[in-house]
C-alpha cells in the first residue's frame, strides 16, 4: 500500500484533527448559544433568586395580588439564586455568556463521549453539533439548561461500553448522587433523569450480559447507589412535593394549552419548517439508534425512544430528545475488526468532508433563523417586554395593581416588586386553574372585565399591542373611567381615573390619541392642534417610538405640511423598516411637497420590499403622468394592471393615450 494513501487514511483521527474539530465545535456550540434574552420567565426568577437571599425561600406567593397568600412550591430555587448572583455579577449580558458557556459545555461533553467510544473526531463533532443546533430553540437563560447540561453529564457515565472498578465507583457513589442533590433544587427534570437511571440499572440487574455476579450482588452493585441518588433528590425545601407536584402540573390540560412550549410540535406553523427538520430527523435517527441497541444495550433503546416520543407530546422535549439521541447513536458499537477493501482506504477523508459540510450547514441554518428571529445579538430582543412601559410607571412612580398578560407578568415583577403586584405571570401552578381561566376571560375582554378589574382594585393596566392577547386593551380605550397615559411601539399603559393616579393622568394622559384605531384617534378635525401637540408630548417621552413619529407625521399631513409629514415617517420607517407599508406613504407625501427625486428614491425602496405590490407601480405611473413621461407611465401602468386588474390604471392609461395626443400638459 503506498505510504500517502495510509496518511490520507489516517488524516481523520490524528491528534491534530481532534484538536481542531473540538475548538471549532466548541467556538460554534457557543456562538449557537450566544444570543439575545428571548425569554419571559428569567425576569421573575431572577426576581425570586434576589427574594431568597433576602428573605428566605418563600412558601407562598409574595409578587401578585391575585393568588398573593396562595402555596407556592419553589422547587427551582436554587437556579434562581445562580441567575440573580449572575445577574448581580455582570448584568444580562453575563446571562447571555452563561448560557452560550453552557451550551458549550455540553457539547464537549458529547464529544468527549464520543471520543472516548472510539468514534472519530468528524463524525463525533457531526452528532454533537446536531444536537446543539436542536438544543438552540430553547437555550435560554432558565433553570432548564441546567436539566440539558445534567441529562449530558448522566448519559456519558450510563451510556459508555467500559469503564475501570474505580471510576465506576467514583460515579456511582458520588458524581451521580452529587448530580441529583444539586438537579433536585433546580429543575423538575431530574425526575427525566431519575427515570434514565433506573432503566439502566434494571437493565444491569435482569440482563447481567458477562456479568459474572449473582443477583445479590448486582442489586448491592447497581440498585443500592441509585436508591442513595434518589434518596438524596429528597434533599430540598419541598420534601416529597417535587415529585407530586410536577406530575400533576404536566398533566394539567388548562396549563398545557396555555403555555406554548407545553403543546405538541404537530402543531408548528409552517414558518417553524427548520423546527420540523430536526424533530423529523431526530426521529428517524431514533428508531435506527434503538434497533441497533436492542441486543447488547435495550435499556438505550428503551430511552431513547422514551424521551422521543415525549417530545411528539410537548415542544420543550425535543432538546431533551436531541441530547439523548447523540449519547445513543455515539454508544453504537461498531466491529472494527474487518478488513477494509483499498476503496474504503478514502472513506475516512469523504465522511470527514461530509461532516464538516453537515456542520457548516446547521450553523448557518440555526444563526440565519436566529437572524430572522431577531435574536442575534446582546441585551434583550426588542418588543418582548413591557421595559419602556415599566420604567414609565416607575417615573412616575406608580403603585398598586396592574392587570397585564401572563408573558408579561414576570417582567413587571422584576421591574417593579414590592410597589406594584401583578395580575398573572407564568408560575401557573401559584394561580391554579380556575384563576387562569378568569385571566383568559378577562384579558380578552369577556362582559363583564371591567366590573372584575373595579372588584380587584386593579388601577394601572400594561397591554402589548395587537395582534397579541389583551383585547381588553379596546375596552379600556373607550372606557371614560380609564386614559391612555403611555405608548409605544408594542406596549399601552392606561390608568384608571381614581385619585392616585389624578396627577399622572393630568400630567401624561391623551384625550385624542389612540393608536388602535385608524388616523390614531383624530376623529374630528378640530382637535388637530391638541392631537399634534399630543404627539409631540409622546415623541418626548419616547423619542425612538416609530408609532409616535407616523402619528405625528399624521397630524403634520392632515395640516397640509407635507415635507414634515414625510420626515416623520420616513423617520418612523428608519426606526422599525418592518413597516414596509409605509414606504409607499412617505413617496406619496415627498410628491404632494413636490420634492420629486426623493419621491422616486421612496418608490424604488417600496418596490424592493414589496415588489409585487400593483399600487405602487400605479403611484409610479401616476407620477410619470405628472412629469410628462408617456413611456414609462405606460410602463408602470401596465405592470400594475398585469398585478391587478382592479387597480384604476385602464383608466389612466386612456388619460395617458389622450394626452399624448394633446399638447396641453397633464393637469
Amino acid at each position: 500500500m503506498p505510504d500517502f494513501i495510509k496518511k490520507l487514511h489516517n488524516f481523520p483521527d490524528t491528534q491534530v484533527i481532534n484538536y481542531i474539530f473540538m475548538t471549532i465545535l466548541l467556538v460554534l456550540a457557543f456562538l449557537i448559544g450566544f444570543f439575545k434574552i428571548t425569554d419571559y420567565d428569567i425576569w421573575w426568577h431572577m426576581k425570586t433568586g434576589e427574594y431568597i437571599l433576602a428573605h428566605g425561600i418563600p412558601a407562598t406567593d409574595p409578587f401578585s395580588f391575585t393568588a398573593y397568600g396562595n402555596p407556592w412550591v419553589t422547587h427551582e430555587w436554587l437556579a434562581e439564586v445562580i441567575f440573580y448572583l449572575l445577574y448581580k455579577l455582570g448584568g444580562l449580558n453575563f446571562l447571555i455568556f452563561f448560557k452560550a458557556a453552557i451550551s458549550a459545555l455540553i457539547a464537549i461533553v458529547i464529544y468527549y463521549f464520543g471520543r472516548r467510544q472510539k468514534i472519530s473526531a468528524p463524525l463525533t463533532s457531526a452528532t454533537a453539533i446536531f444536537a446543539v443546533a436542536g438544543m438552540s430553540y430553547m437555550m435560554y437563560a432558565r433553570p432548564h439548561i441546567f436539566t440539558y447540561l445534567f441529562l449530558a453529564l448522566l448519559m456519558a457515565m450510563l451510556f459508555k461500553s467500559a469503564h475501570s472498578e474505580r471510576a465506576f465507583r467514583l460515579e456511582r457513589w458520588l458524581y451521580i448522587p452529587l448530580i441529583f442533590l444539586a438537579w433536585a433544587n433546580i429543575h423538575a427534570g431530574f425526575l427525566l433523569g431519575l427515570a434514565i437511571y433506573w432503566i439502566v440499572v434494571a437493565n444491569e440487574v435482569f440482563r447481567p450480559g458477562d456479568s459474572s455476579l449473582d443477583l445479590s450482588s448486582r442489586l448491592k452493585r447497581f440498585v443500592f447507589p441509585a436508591l442513595l441518588a434518589t434518596g438524596v433528590c429528597l434533599i430540598n425545601p419541598n420534601g416529597l412535593k417535587i415529585f407530586t407536584y410536577t406530575i400533576a402540573i404536566a398533566g394539567n390540560p388548562t396549563f398545557k394549552s396555555t403555555i406554548s412550549e407545553w403543546v405538541s410540535p404537530i402543531y408548528l406553523g409552517s414558518g417553524e419548517w427548520l423546527a420540523k427538520v430536526i424533530l423529523g430527523l431526530a426521529t428517524a435517527a431514533s428508531i435506527v439508534a434503538a434497533i441497533f441497541h436492542l441486543r447488547r444495550r435495550p435499556d438505550i433503546a428503551v430511552i431513547v425512544i422514551s424521551v422521543g416520543l415525549s417530545a411528539w407530546l410537548a415542544m420543550r422535549n425535543i432538546q431533551n430528545h436531541v441530547i439523548a439521541l447523540a449519547f445513543a447513536l455515539l454508544a453504537i458499537r461498531v466491529s472494527t475488526k474487518s478488513k477494509r477493501r483499498k476503496a474504503s482506504l478514502y472513506l475516512g477523508p469523504v465522511l470527514a468532508l461530509v461532516c464538516v459540510a453537515w456542520i457548516a450547514a446547521w450553523f448557518l441554518l440555526i444563526r440565519d433563523y436566529q437572524r430572522q428571529d431577531g435574536r442575534l445579538g446582546m441585551g434583550v430582543k426588542e418588543g418582548l417586554v413591557p421595559v419602556e412601559a415599566a420604567a414609565f410607571l416607575n417615573k412616575v412612580n406608580y403603585q398598586g395593581n396592574i392587570l397585564n398578560i401572563l408573558q408579561d407578568g414576570g417582567y413587571l415583577i422584576w421591574a417593579g416588586y414590592p410597589r406594584w403586584k401583578v395580575f398573572v405571570d407564568g408560575r401557573l401552578d401559584v394561580y391554579g386553574e380556575k384563576w387562569i381561566e378568569n385571566y383568559r376571560k378577562v384579558a380578552s375582554g369577556a362582559i363583564g372585565s371591567l366590573e372584575t378589574l373595579n372588584e380587584l382594585n386593579v388601577n394601572a393596566a400594561v397591554l402589548p399591542m395587537p395582534p397579541e392577547m389583551g383585547e381588553i386593551r379596546v375596552q379600556l380605550a373607550t372606557d371614560s373611567l380609564w386614559s391612555l397615559v403611555y405608548f409605544d411601539d408594542y406596549y399601552l399603559v392606561y390608568m384608571r381615573h381614581v385619585q392616585d393616579n389624578q396627577e399622572t393622568i393630568k400630567q401624561w394622559g391623551y384625550r385624542t390619541i389612540n393608536p388602535l384605531v385608524n388616523g390614531y384617534g383624530l376623529d374630528n378635525p378640530g382637535k388637530l392642534d391638541l392631537f399634534l401637540a399630543e404627539t409631540k408630548r409622546a415623541l418626548y417621552a419616547n423619542t425612538k417610538s416609530s408609532l409616535a413619529n407616523a402619528a405625528y407625521g399624521f397630524g403634520l399631513q392632515q395640516k397640509g405640511e407635507y415635507l414634515p409629514a414625510a420626515n416623520a415617517f420616513k423617520t418612523a420607517v428608519l426606526l422599525k423598516p418592518g413597516l414596509i407599508d409605509f414606504y409607499r406613504y412617505v413617496a406619496r407625501l415627498y410628491v404632494s411637497a413636490n420634492m420629486i427625486d426623493s419621491a422616486k428614491a421612496w418608490y424604488a425602496r417600496a418596490l424592493v420590499v414589496r415588489p409585487t405590490d400593483p399600487w405602487v407601480y400605479y403611484d409610479l405611473g401616476m407620477l410619470y403622468v405628472r412629469l410628462a413621461d408617456y413611456d414609462r407611465a405606460e410602463t408602470y401602468l401596465n405592470k400594475a394592471l398585469r398585478l391587478d386588474p382592479k387597480v384604476p390604471a385602464a383608466q389612466a392609461l386612456e388619460r395617458v393615450k389622450a394626452l399624448r395626443g394633446s399638447k396641453k400638459p397633464p393637469q
